[in-house]
């Protein structure tokens, strides 16, 4: 195992890192529906992808009779995960594999392209609604869902993969996101900064997305979040519809910054190109905003606990033995 590990190692070390966020993107989307080393590339949210999966392949066949395509991909998620973490670490995290065994689907290439088609949590999902999905897939708790989500501090938003994020940029969901560091700032940008809302046109079979962003002067990078991301801050359940456009994901309500305390910070809110008549203002999303608010202020817990929960999530649905590793 250590030997498979350092070939992926040497793989994110020659992508210059690149290949980090897209491991553990590829390893979320794997697991979707079981982690079974197949990714269907029909789906448009599955779109880039093929970054990831490529290299590991030959990864693949040359241990392919010890582990499955689906173990090289859950090995590649957590050594990406191990990767990221560049300073604070907590003493004895790792991210080991310490579970094998997985099997791979029915349907798909060599390569792990095809297969099922499970389907993805949109993002537009309100709270409650991204809550629910969470649970049911990977038996996932509110907190542990928030803790998932906090790997987006280590993401990057391509435009031309996903329709979020901004056209020609890698910008990501926190400042600096190209440095793939894996730590507490999606929940400081979450709670301490200044967010705008807009409806970015797309070209092609991407829809057009409604995404929050932050812009802040003198920084050339523009962090964005999704409704399902602002949705662990305000529950905008109710409050999301379709526009006259058919687009997807619009707001009726107005962030106002009335969920935070008299902490003289900055506030979120909204303004639209579609409506200029007052709006209620959202409200507190009151289950997941005490966690956002206690691993803001915990960087080393934080880690800790996301260590168990990806473990958690890359053995969804899947009969696997544990090894002394």
């Amino acid at each position: 195992m250590d030997y498979v590990r350092a070939k992926v190692v040497k793989l994110i070390e020659d992508s210059e890192r690149e290949l980090i966020p897209k491991f553990i993107r590829m390893g979320f989307h794997d697991c979707v529906g079981g982690c079974d080393g197949c990714i269907n590339m029909d789906n448009p949210d599955n779109a880039g992808l093929m970054e990831a999966i490529e290299p590991l392949h030959p990864i693949y066949k040359e241990f392919e009779h010890s582990y499955s395509r689906a173990d090289i991909w859950a090995l590649a998620t957590l050594v990406a995960c191990d990767m990221s973490v560049l300073e604070d670490r907590p003493e004895g995290l790792k991210f080991p594999m310490r579970y094998i065994g997985r099997k791979d689907c029915e349907g798909s290439d060599d390569m792990g392209v095809g297969g099922p088609d499970p389907k993805l949590p949109g993002n537009d999902l309100p709270t409650h609604e991204f809550l629910a999905f969470m649970k049911d897939e990977f038996g996932y708790s509110t907190e542990e869902t928030v803790i998932v989500m906090g790997m987006h501090a280590v993401a990057v938003a391509h435009r031309s993969n996903i329709g979020f994020g901004n056209i020609g940029k890698e910008d990501g969901w926190v400042f600096e996101a190209d440095a793939y560091k894996l730590d507490n700032r999606y929940y400081k940008m979450l709670l301490d900064k200044e967010w705008e809302f807009e409806l970015v046109h797309n070209e092609g079979k991407i829809p057009n997305r409604y995404q929050w962003y932050h812009e802040q002067e003198g920084k050339d990078e523009r962090p964005i979040m999704t409704n399902t991301d602002m949705g662990l801050l305000l529950d905008l359940s109710g409050h999301l519809y379709t526009d006259e456009e058919g687009n997807e994901g619009a707001c009726s309500c107005v962030a106002d910054g009335s969920h935070h305390e008299d902490d003289g910070g900055d506030y979120l809110r909204r303004r639209t190109e579609e409506a200029k008549k007052p709006k209620t203002s959202c409200p507190v999303s009151e289950e997941t905003k005490e966690f956002l608010e206690e691993y803001a202020l915990d960087n080393k817990a934080w880690l800790i606990d996301c260590e168990k929960v990806i473990e958690k999530m890359l053995v969804n649905k899947q009969n696997v033995k544990k090894v002394a590793y």
